[in-house]
């Protein structure tokens, strides 16, 4: 990164909890914009509220959260943040794509309408346009040749690579996906992961939480592995991968490689 320029993400002494339990304890997270970030580690660890958090989906109780130079949620003032309106919000998040573990598509509308609805009903495109968009990201995922299927009429892999279409089609600065292969049989799961590679390739900035090792050894910058609501050990996949420093970092990647 150079010298003069800010990390597209920045999360800055990230607490969050949930009545009682403190789930959040002190997460601090740059990345640049292109980078790829994969965060693992056992369930429970805080991953998955954290990626929430990014988007303010989750209000965060401490702390704050950048993206492109704005905190995200709120506004500061004289050195004071102050929420801001969930319509401001909704401006924000239009900018994050997020891909969750369950597809999340609209059960009545076909692959096509569930990418276009987000760019016509929010960046109010044409629908001409919208129409046009959707159909080239459907190709680049693979999916167009299922266009006017609707969700039931689709595998898990099917239905998550149209997911990621959507995502797309709101032209973020930054994708989100949370365990986006855990809900999906074996044999699906290559084929979402090879849209990911495509994304990663041209550029695109990603934050994923997962458990696909491999995947996060082949294509992300930087491994991240969580515990207990807190970053015990970060860096280059090779260095995290082959030679861990962290305790806990050593038992989980001896159970999953």
């Amino acid at each position: 990164m150079s010298l003069n320029r800010s990390p597209l993400v920045r999360a800055v002494n990230v607490h969050k909890h949930f009545g009682h339990l403190e789930v959040l304890k002190g997460i601090n997270l740059d990345v640049d914009a292109g980078q790829v970030v994969c965060l693992l580690g056992p369930s429970g660890g805080g991953k998955s509220t954290f990626l929430r958090c990014l988007n303010h989906l989750e209000k965060i109780d401490r702390g704050s959260i950048w993206i492109d130079d704005k905190p995200v949620g709120y506004r500061l003032e004289h050195n004071k943040f102050h929420e801001i309106r969930e319509r401001e919000v909704a401006v924000q998040r239009a900018q994050i794509g997020m891909v969750f573990q369950r597809f999340n598509l609209f059960s009545n509308r076909t692959a096509l309408e569930n990418v276009i609805e987000g760019p016509i009903q929010v960046l109010k495109l044409p629908a001409k346009e919208a129409h046009e968009r959707g159909v080239q990201l459907l190709e680049r995922v693979g999916m167009m040749n299922w266009a006017d299927r609707y969700p039931a009429q689709l595998s898990g892999g099917q239905q998550q690579r149209v997911a990621i279409a959507r995502s797309l089609a709101m032209n973020p600065k930054l994708i989100l996906f949370d365990e986006p292969t855990s809900a999906l049989d074996p044999e699906l799961v290559g084929e979402v992961l090879g849209v990911m590679r495509g994304l990663a390739a041209d550029g695109m900035t990603m934050i994923v939480v997962t458990h696909e090792v491999g995947f996060a050894r082949e294509v992300a910058d930087k491994a991240i592995f969580m515990f207990d609501g807190v970053i015990v050990e970060e860096g280059a996949p090779s260095d995290v991968f082959s030679n861990p420093t962290h305790e806990r970092t050593k038992q989980f990647l001896s159970k999953v490689l």
